[in-house]
């Protein structure tokens, strides 16, 4: 969806409706982002009310703004929070391939979290937008500001990794 000088109440009407149909994948991406469901929540009612008050302007991408504004709410409450855990993906050995159900969302968000967490920060961003945010690799590109073929390489090599990782422990 592209913008260009809309008057004030239709840039945040157009706003608004790219921010309902995206809702669903921005508050997915989110709670895996901070593992939280609350802190997840409350981002993405600090970033809508931001852009209401604030606007747009010029924005080529509403979709790819929204899921960059999210990335960098989720980055900086991270930093404020001292939350950045760099786990050692030898902690995956106390959890086993039978303990996790797939209706056990907090264990899966776990594993998930471990696995991503032992990731260069590039690759599990890319991986998190990919898979959790559901925003294409020329997306991603966009919302990172990065070559199409780095985003592309950072998801290869990331899944890469948590595959070794998943088989080394058994989960595969």
């Amino acid at each position: 969806m592209n913008l260009k000088k809309p008057t004030n109440d239709d840039s945040f009407a157009q706003v608004e409706a790219v921010f309902t149909e995206e809702l669903q994948s921005l508050y997915r991406y989110a709670c895996y982002r901070l593992g939280e469901r609350e802190a997840a929540q409350d981002v993405i009612q600090e970033l809508y009310l931001k852009l209401h008050r604030q606007g747009l302007g010029e924005v080529r991408n509403v979709r790819c703004y929204l899921y960059r504004a999210l990335s960098n709410s989720c980055t900086q409450l991270l930093r404020n929070r001292r939350r950045i855990e760099f786990v050692d993906v030898t902690s995956l050995r106390d959890l086993h391939a039978e303990d996790i159900t797939p209706a056990d969302f907090e264990q899966e968000q776990a594993l998930i979290a471990r696995l991503l967490a032992a990731l260069p920060d590039e690759q599990s961003e890319v991986i998190r937008l990919h898979l959790h945010g559901g925003c294409t690799f020329a997306d991603i590109a966009e919302i990172l500001d990065i070559p199409l073929p780095t985003v592309k390489s950072r998801y290869r090599y990331g899944i890469e990794h948590l595959r070794k990782e998943l088989q080394k422990q058994n989960f595969l």
